[in-house]
């Protein structure tokens, strides 16, 4: 059980609180997965800014924005696909660098928001900050959330029916979801707990998101024929306040 008793989390924010646009944030997104995830989402081309030591990008100068094709970057394997093992920030800015070179005044950002694309931020190759997500593209978010590990779907194929999409979108904003790994089951029938909530040992900001105990809100989610499908657990959420960690002992499937 401790190989898996540990938590994954996404929290969203509103408008103008950490950015002009909505911005969604996700612990344990690599690099190479954040760059992969956007070219899967139409944003092919764009530009690259790195910051710090960033081990996994090859041939990017550090402070220099660069115009890149993600499709050209991934096949070359020039992102490579480690976890950790970097200090500091890679921005990436949907766009067509065909068109001229982002004003210096100003941050990559920005620059985006005053044009309405979508960009994301990865913070020492182990979270990741998207803002500029329409709906459906933050569905597909949640979809690669809930096909980590241990599920290991192909979050591509997989669908998440719509008033469940609705819900999580709305959780995000206002809670936050824990998804602890323990409580992932696989075999024939594969299920998720989500719990709304955020640890405080978290790494993405979450100073205004509520702990798990408080939010008291779980959803057990079940896969079939390739869609997610959730209903409301009723249980207390036995989860740490502090670590994400279910407890041992807790009996935590007892009565469900």
């Amino acid at each position: 059980m401790a190989l898996l008793n540990w938590s994954m989390t996404m929290v969203g924010y509103p408008p103008h609180a950490r950015s002009a646009s909505r911005v969604v944030g996700l612990t344990h997104m690599s690099t190479h997965e954040a760059l992969n995830f956007a070219d899967n989402q139409g944003m092919a081309n764009g530009w690259l800014l790195v910051e710090g030591s960033q081990p996994q990008l090859e041939r990017v100068q550090e402070g220099t924005r660069v115009g890149v094709s993600l499709r050209e970057m991934l096949s070359d394997s020039r992102v490579s696909k480690t976890e950790g093992v970097a200090s500091g920030s890679v921005f990436f800015v949907a766009g067509d660098p065909s068109t001229g070179k982002p004003p210096a005044d100003r941050s990559l950002i920005a620059w985006a928001e005053e044009r309405n694309q979508p960009w994301v931020e990865v913070i020492d190759n182990d979270a990741a900050y998207w803002g500029g997500l329409a709906d459906a593209q933050l569905d597909r978010l949640c979809a690669w959330f809930l096909c980590r590990r241990p599920a290991e779907q192909d979050w591509r194929k997989v669908r998440i029916e719509p008033r469940l999409a609705g819900r999580l979108r709305h959780g995000l904003v206002e809670h936050g979801w824990t998804r602890n790994l323990e409580l992932v089951k696989t075999g024939r029938r594969l299920s998720c707990d989500l719990w709304g909530g955020v640890h405080r040992r978290c790494i993405l900001d979450h100073a205004n998101s509520p702990a798990p105990a408080k939010v008291q809100i779980g959803l057990r989610l079940t896969l079939e024929d390739g869609q997610w499908l959730g209903k409301d657990i009723e249980q207390r959420c036995l989860l740490s306040d502090d670590t994400g960690k279910l407890q041992f002992g807790s009996g935590y499937y007892s009565s469900t």
